[in-house]
């Protein structure tokens, strides 16, 4: 049987899902089906591109060097097929989105979009801005929502939206009786930056530096292990600023003024012309300028 789409489809399924099982069940074929295809593509390029494992399958160098080709060749054939219907996109596109925003917004935007775009398969995947840029230039993703992203080279950055910033304190904090708060309220005051492994390359550590030193402002900044601020809930000391993100109970939020922002952008690769991906910017601009954040806070 000659090498087609399909072949290539599967191969990307099964190369990301590390496991012919898995990989049958997301294509909705059977196992045995999957694995006479890998077959007949490894014919027919007369090369092995899987090992298998005790926990699934490995890619063999041939098979990673597949791996990037076959991605871009679907991407082209699925935009080829969208000549004439620009405006219904097809296929199928993996979504980096940020822990920054909150859990809520991000997947309703994505229902939202396959709700205009039905014929459009969004599989989504959560993790910090620095991680979800890692996994674009590592071919994992092929877009991405990113909280003031560092520019990096081969990459591409849409604004999609402002997003206002807060003092988020615990509620037994010695500020949070206040109605609102200033920057230059909060000098000498210990604020929490984002943590983990990728703070040194935190874009958004960068702009609340600097948001801090334009105003003239130098409070004690706080390094954590944590990639989240999960101590917030039971540390009376603790005190960020940052855009809505789904605190533990016990963290409230006090206005910050004058009014600041840091802009949210979509990330891509570079020459990357899908469908799919052209139509998801403009799609969240609109969506995140019409609808309203709900955010309860205690």
């Amino acid at each position: 049987m000659p090498v087609d789409l399909r072949h290539l489809r599967s191969f990307v399924a099964v190369a990301e899902e590390r496991h012919i099982g898995r990989a049958a069940q997301r294509l909705f074929i059977t196992q045995p089906a999957l694995s006479r295809q890998m077959q007949q593509l490894e014919q027919e390029l007369d090369a092995q591109l899987l090992v298998r494992t005790a926990r699934g399958v490995e890619l063999t160098e041939p098979g990673g060097e597949l791996l990037v080709k076959a991605r871009v060749a679907l991407e082209a054939a699925e935009d080829a097929l969208a000549i004439g219907r620009l405006e219904q996109p097809r296929g199928t596109i993996a979504l980096g989105l940020p822990l920054a925003g909150g859990q809520e917004r991000w997947f309703g935007m994505v229902q939202a979009f396959t709700r205009r775009y039905p014929e459009v398969e969004v599989r989504p995947r959560q993790a910090m801005t620095e991680d979800l840029q890692d996994q674009l230039l590592a071919g994992e993703l092929d877009g991405a929502l990113g909280l003031v992203p560092r520019r990096l080279a081969s990459l591409t950055y849409t604004h999609v939206h402002d997003e206002p910033l807060w003092v988020w304190l615990h509620g037994e904090h010695p500020l949070a009786s206040h109605s609102a708060l200033e920057l230059s309220d909060l000098d000498g005051v210990e604020v929490t930056l984002v943590g983990g492994r990728h703070a040194a390359r935190s874009g958004f550590n960068d702009a609340i530096r600097a948001l801090f030193a334009q105003a003239g402002a130098a409070p004690r900044f706080v390094g954590t292990d944590e990639a989240f601020p999960a101590r917030a809930g039971h540390d009376p000391g603790y005190l960020g600023v940052s855009g809505f993100l789904d605190f533990p109970s016990g963290v409230m939020r006090v206005p910050l003024v004058p009014h600041r922002t840091l802009p949210f952008e979509f990330v891509q690769r570079a020459g990357a012309s899908r469908a799919a991906l052209r139509a998801f910017a403009p799609f969240a601009v609109a969506h995140l300028a019409s609808c309203t954040q709900r955010i309860v806070v205690p």
